[in-house]
């Protein structure tokens, strides 16, 4: 999908170009947010030092006092909700759509503000097979992530009218035809 985009780009640096490496480094801003965040939250608030993966299960997951585990699903869940309301049908309107970055995230956030319900089943459909492919191992991801990526492709199409943005054109610029002798 990268190359087939990038092949469709006569102008590499113009601005349509370059939205989708925005939208990646502001998942990416967000991810280094969360983290920081749970990082924080975890250091603060928990009543050992945590050091390791063990002990984040031992004395936070499994912890019989307190309610430091649900805080930090409870946190994690409120920043994730703003970042699928920003993303759901954003990358798919990148790839179909010369749109702007702004145009996709806005788009993608009318679609969850229209259809809430619906958009929050979504958003559980892909955690739940998110959390079944982390869970063998990261092996079932290879699975998931094209099945998620093909279903959010239609999910953008049966939820957006994006007729009034232009086409991306696909057809990549023939090279100008060589004469005999070297000559172009």
């Amino acid at each position: 999908t990268w190359f087939n985009w990038q092949n469709s780009h006569v102008n590499k640096w113009g601005n349509d170009y370059w939205c989708m490496v925005q939208f990646g480094a502001l998942l990416a801003l967000a991810a280094l947010g969360w983290v920081m965040t749970s990082a924080a939250l975890i250091t603060l608030l928990a009543p050992v030092p945590i050091e390791t993966p063990l002990d984040f299960l031992r004395h936070v997951v499994m912890a019989r006092d307190g309610w430091l585990f649900e805080i930090w699903l409870a946190l994690g869940s409120l920043m994730a909700a703003p970042i699928f309301a920003s993303s759901v049908v954003a990358m798919p309107l990148l790839l179909d759509r010369r749109a702007t970055l702004l145009q996709a995230v806005l788009t993608s956030w009318q679609a969850v503000v229209v259809n809430p319900m619906p958009m929050a089943f979504w958003a559980a459909i892909i955690l739940g097979f998110t959390l079944l492919g982390l869970g063998s191992l990261l092996l079932g991801l290879i699975a998931v992530m094209p099945m998620l990526g093909h279903a959010s492709w239609h999910a953008y199409r049966d939820l957006v009218d994006a007729s009034s943005l232009p086409e991306r054109d696909l057809a990549v610029p023939a090279a100008p035809a060589r004469t005999p002798g070297g000559a172009s």
